[in-house]
């Protein structure tokens, strides 16, 4: 994921390549940590 982000110019604010601990934080300010997102879901029991 951190590799998809800076391929569209989305980096830290040093100018560095987002670290897995800091889009996971993303990710729960966002409310969307834990959960299964596109076509990855079909298929997964709940």
């Amino acid at each position: 994921m951190a590799d998809a982000l800076a391929g569209v110019g989305k980096l830290s604010r040093s100018g560095r390549p987002l670290a897995p601990t800091q889009i996971g934080l993303i990710l729960q300010r966002l409310g969307l940590s834990g959960k299964l997102l596109g076509s990855d879901q079909a298929g997964v029991a709940a």
